[in-house]
């Protein structure tokens, strides 16, 4: 048990096996022995210098077993690391195992509403599916989502920005325990206001398309959550409406500032919707290069803020200054920082 929690709080460090043990001042193969098991009863000062290495409190080594947590989906580049990836995914289980002490201690939080789909005929039956989901998240038919991480939570799922750059890295998402009572949860790596939209609704496709049903390939799996957050932030019909020809990046600019969706999200919104053709849509791309604008766009959308993760979090963590507070709630300080906002 304490060997697993080791693991856990090195990969949420980004480190390798040596580095820690040259940090903790232990041996390379002893460390290798406690993650795999083979040493279950460490000595108190082992334990004290991992956990100093690491800034985990001591406490956290001794909570018994980590949750189950399945192996969940990315929002990442081609190019990104491994090593990152351990990283979002053991931070995160940091906060599923916070949740479920809270829920265990009376916390009440949001009734998760949302209903994965079983099937899914073609990939613009997406669109059915988005619009019964902002049933769910109560938000009209054609209304912009002005704040969709409050949205987002009031229907029950934990939104949480993670507390360190996860390089190549925009988000995750899994859903524990599905059908037994587990909660979902949604993790960004801080970008823009609209981006973040964007990764939040994405990774809402995953758990509501990919929760109970497995697309044909990985990319499969990518497309479809793609055209799900266009869907969720732009609805057809509000798109139909909004994107009127000739569509150009000062009209894509204008459907930014009332959906808080990114120019180049609504250019393939509308290629999705047959607004344009594909050599518009290159078009539209291009001009968005040359410009500077794939990395940084005009029309500036807020930043939206987690509020259901902080509300654990006081609950949790009770008064006092911050290192006290993360230490009632086994968590670095500057985890429980960053997840405070």
């Amino acid at each position: 048990m304490i060997g697993e929690r080791v693991r856990l709080a090195r990969e949420s460090c980004r480190l390798t096996q040596a580095a820690l043990a040259e940090l903790a001042g232990v041996s390379q193969g002893t460390l290798s022995d406690l993650e795999a098991g083979r040493i279950l009863s460490p000595a108190e000062d082992m334990v004290k210098r991992v956990a100093s290495a690491t800034q985990f409190p001591v406490a956290f080594f001794h909570l018994g077993p980590l949750p189950d947590l399945p192996e969940g989906s990315y929002r990442r580049l081609k190019r990104a690391s491994s090593k990152v990836g351990k990283q979002v995914r053991a931070q995160v289980r940091q906060v599923v195992e916070l949740v479920e002490r809270s829920e265990e201690q009376r916390l009440r939080l949001p009734h998760v509403a949302l209903q994965p789909v079983e099937t899914l005929a073609d990939i613009d039956e997406i669109e059915e599916v988005a619009q019964e989901v902002r049933r769910s998240l109560g938000v009209g038919s054609r209304d912009p989502i002005p704040n969709l991480t409050r949205a987002v939570e009031r229907a029950g799922v934990v939104v949480v920005w993670l507390p360190t750059e996860m390089e190549d890295h925009d988000g995750y998402s899994v859903w524990p325990d599905f059908g037994l009572g587990g909660r979902p949860v949604i993790a960004v790596s801080r970008g823009s206001g609209d981006r973040d939209r964007f990764t939040i609704a994405h990774e809402l496709g995953h758990l509501v398309l990919h929760s109970r049903r497995d697309p044909r390939t990985p990319n499969a799996a990518e497309r479809e959550a793609h055209r799900f957050a266009g869907a969720l932030l732009l609805p057809k019909e509000a798109a139909l409406e909004a994107i009127r020809p000739p569509v150009t990046l000062r009209v894509l600019m204008g459907v930014k500032a009332t959906f808080g969706s990114s120019i180049a999200m609504n250019a393939q919104r509308a290629l999705d919707l047959q607004l344009i053709d594909r050599d518009h849509f290159v078009s539209l791309r291009k001009q968005l290069s040359k410009r500077g604008w794939t990395r940084s766009e005009p029309v500036e959308v807020a930043p939206e803020k987690a509020v259901l993760i902080a509300k654990v979090l006081d609950l949790m963590g009770g008064e006092g200054s911050l290192v006290q507070r993360a230490e009632r709630v086994s968590m670095p300080p500057l985890t429980f920082r960053s997840l405070a906002g």
